[in-house]
């Protein structure tokens, strides 16, 4: 018995003393990381820096509140109306084919005027509604969270059945992907995230109070980010990462084909101003499992990250390269 008291002792102060180093540990990063003019220029878009603090019970997740989300009241941060509505009035109905569009800034046209997006430009030259679900700073996981959750209640309520839909996929998306709580050490957020286990989805338990306080931990957040920017450029991950995509697409259109009880023609569009890690896998994956690719840098010689066709204060496409990419994408995609 004295032993077992021994062993459980010394086990008990070890964990004790983690703790504590972790904790230091956190309170060492977070100073070193809350420089205002570092913060602030990293992050552009916020208006105070974060807190020291662990959030357990009810961490902030971003981007699962989207019931009233597209409203369209902003440029910048708030989700898209739809666009071309007027093509489908009472009397055009029965022949009415809208198009859903799912990605992040680049489909949402972040920065740009509602006039001067893809969605609007894609929904004028087609004469056909599109449906502009597409959230800035999200991931791939975003897409298949909204058709599948319980919690968008709104989506299968604004919008109505298709059998198009496009993905806009940037390099950035295998990041956003993996991770696991924020990107960057200051945090503030937590990302939302599935794992794979045998073809299913899970999404992380956001109410077990341990793994939120893995996810609020400063040092673990550090590590995480080393951590994937060495798998993210580990050819011998190539084909894991490339699995776990191809699983969101695949996963999303067999729930909409379901839901929906029609064939979802779905087209994947690698905007590829800066190259896209394992993109010819990927491609392969998506091709052999009836996705219609499309690769930006073959639609076109022109510079893509040029002034005209990329906002260089934010890396973002402006109205030329949408004006130069839509035409292209919609003989390409054969609609």
């Amino acid at each position: 018995m004295k032993k077992f008291f021994k062993i459980f002792s010394i086990i008990t102060v070890n964990i004790l003393l983690l703790i504590i180093l972790l904790f230091i540990s956190d309170f060492i990063l977070y100073k070193l990381t809350v420089n205002p003019k570092k913060y602030f220029e990293e992050n552009p878009l916020s208006d105070s820096i974060p807190k020291f603090h662990y959030e357990l019970k009810e961490p902030n997740i971003t981007f699962i509140e989207l019931d009233d989300y597209f409203d369209g009241q902003d440029d910048i941060s708030r989700g898209r109306k739809p666009a071309g509505l007027q093509y489908c009035s009472e009397a055009k109905k029965n022949n009415c084919h809208p198009i859903v569009l799912f990605g992040d800034s680049f489909a949402h046209g972040q920065y740009l005027h509602y006039n001067q997006n893809f969605g609007f430009k894609l929904s004028n030259a087609l004469k056909r509604p599109v449906y502009i679900r597409a959230i800035p700073g999200s991931g791939i996981q975003h897409m298949y969270y909204q058709v599948s959750d319980d919690m968008v209640k709104s989506f299968y309520d604004q919008v109505p059945p298709t059998d198009t839909v496009f993905y806009i996929l940037i390099d950035d998306h295998f990041l956003r992907m993996m991770i696991f709580s924020d990107f960057d050490i200051p945090g503030g957020h937590v990302f939302l995230r599935y794992t794979l286990k045998n073809h299913k989805l899970i999404k992380d338990n956001y109410q077990n109070k341990f793994l939120n306080l893995l996810k609020a931990s400063y040092t673990i957040r550090a590590v995480n980010l080393k951590y994937l920017d060495f798998i993210l450029k580990n050819n011998l991950c190539a084909d894991k990462l490339t699995d776990f995509m191809l699983e969101y697409f695949v996963q999303t259109r067999s729930i909409l084909e379901k839901k929906w009880n029609k064939k979802i023609n779905f087209t994947v569009i690698f905007y590829d101003n800066d190259e896209i890690n394992y993109k010819n896998l990927l491609r392969k994956k998506l091709e052999d499992n009836n996705f219609t690719v499309i690769d930006t840098d073959e639609l076109t010689n022109e510079d893509l990250n040029s002034e005209k066709y990329l906002m260089q204060d934010n890396l973002h496409p402006t109205e030329a390269a949408w004006d130069l990419l839509t035409p292209l994408i919609i003989k390409k995609a054969k609609l």
